[in-house]
Order: structure tokens, then sequence, then C-alpha cells
């Protein structure tokens, strides 16, 4: 369905040259110089939401339109002359890029405070879902017990879904910025210790645990001190969410995805609280 729709968008040239990139909710394909969004006829509506959000992270110079062919949405991009997020590829000037990054998108304000109660709804449901591994349960419990010095953060906007593959590392030779976040769709209000989080777990553990803990707190250390001491729970948090996942959605990956996760969050929420007041 996806090709049918950029076939009555593009040229029969332009066409024959497309190459694919993947996608989730999504299928992407580029044409070398342009990238194309296909979302399905129920989706559609969120390729003009993406292009309303890249606005709002600063990234509105990327996008060259929304269209809608045969019910379909597609969102029409500049291709970035990246790759996603590799160890071999990160250095001083990819950290410093990455701060600047963030720092940008966490100044722009939100509505509202994340509340007790959407925390602790996560924590209920990764509980249930963890019922069965008590050192999991063991963590969910000590996490219940800093919601009330998390709670009530005001909320910025957030990516939300930076893990490697959504974090484009500028190719040598290139033009345009170090680093380029794309899917904007999950964007949104959130706690800017959230979305350092899911940095970490999705995409600096790649480059092992203390190289990516070192970059986490170069990250942090231009943040309130508040924001830095929440990381305590995020992190751990983001963890038991990928347990979740592997739970409900693939399972067979489960095991795996325990026997690395787990000690990782164990670890960090200890570590942090070691240092005294629950700041990392």
């Amino acid at each position: 369905m996806a090709l049918s729709a950029l076939k009555g968008l593009i040229s029969p040239e332009t066409f024959a040259h497309l190459t694919p990139l993947g996608g989730f909710e999504a299928r992407v394909y580029t044409d070398g110089e342009r990238v194309y969004k296909v979302y399905r006829p129920s989706e559609a509506h969120l390729a003009a939401l993406e292009a309303r959000r890249m606005a709002r992270a600063g990234l509105g110079g990327f996008v060259l339109g929304v269209e809608e062919v045969a019910g379909q949405g597609v969102l029409i991009t500049r291709r970035f002359p990246g790759r996603p997020f590799r160890p071999e590829a990160f250095g001083p000037k990819t950290l410093a890029a990455l701060s600047h990054l963030f720092l940008s998108l966490h100044r722009l304000p939100e509505p509202g405070h994340v509340s007790r109660e959407e925390l602790l709804e996560r924590l209920e449901r990764f509980a249930e879902s963890l019922f069965d591994v008590p050192q999991a349960l063991s963590l969910i419990q000590a996490l219940r017990g800093e919601l009330d010095r998390v709670a009530g953060a005001e909320r910025r906007f957030c990516h939300r879904d930076a893990w490697a593959g959504n974090l484009l590392l500028k190719e040598p030779g290139g033009e345009g910025p170090e680093v380029l976040l794309v899917d904007w769709v999950r964007s949104g209000g959130d706690d800017p210790a959230r979305d350092l989080a899911l940095l970490k777990t999705g995409s600096l553990d790649l480059l092992g645990e203390g190289a990516a803990r070192e970059a986490l707190f170069r990250l942090a250390r231009f943040y309130p001190k508040e924001v830095r001491a929440r990381l305590a729970f995020y992190v751990p948090l983001t963890y038991l969410h990928d347990l979740h996942w592997f739970r409900t959605k693939a399972p067979e990956g489960f095991q795996e995805a325990l026997a690395d996760k787990l000690p990782r969050a164990q670890s960090f929420f200890q570590d942090c609280l070691s240092r005294g007041s629950q700041t990392c």
C-alpha cells in the first residue's frame, strides 16, 4: 500500500530509484535527496502531526510537505546525510551536539505536570507483567517509594523515543547538524529526566555501561539538580518498561533482555542512592 501511494505522488523515474529504509508505525523510503514516510489510512493524520512536532523542535526546515494519497498520509522531508547511532562514530562532537539538542528541546514549555498517578500506573503495569521476577518486583517497590519525590515535575517538550534507530549521526563530509533525531510522533510534554533516561537505555548503552553513564552525566550536568536527581528513578523505570515490552510484545527475547537490563536497572538505582540524596 505504501508504494502505491508514492507511485501516485512522484515521477516514474524517481519511483524507480526508491530505497526502503524500514519503519514501524509507517513505511519509509528515500530517493537519495528526499525521505518519504507513509502512514496507513487509519493513521494518515500522523503525517501532519509529525510535521508540526518537527517544527516545534526547530526542524521545520527539513519538512518539504505533507500529502494524502489514496487515504494514506505522506510526510516528505529532506534526507539527512547520517546513519543510526553506533559506538564507533561517537565522540566529543557528538556529545556536544546531543547536549545542545536536548537542552534546546527541554527549554520548550508544555502544559501541566507529571502526576504521581501516571507514574504509579506504569509501575503497577510493570509489576503485573513481571509478577514472576522477584528482583524486578523488589525494584518496583523501591521505585514506589520515590514517587512523592519525582512526581510534580513541570512538563517540557521531549522526543520520548531516542533509541539508536531514531538518532542519526552525520556521516563524514556531510552537511548539517552533527546529530538528528527522527520519528517525532511520540514527542510531547514529559519530564526531561525521562527523555535523558531513554537516550541512555536506547542509544548510549551501546557504548558500554561505563561510557554510557559518563556520557549521560556529562549531558545532565547542564540541568538543574532536581532533574539530575530524578534520573535515579527514570533510568530504572525505563529498563522496566523495556522488560514489560519484551514480556508482552516479543516474549522470545524476554530472558535475554532480563539478563541484560535488570542488573543495569538495579545497579544504576543503587549507585545513585549511594551518592546521597538520590543524586546521580
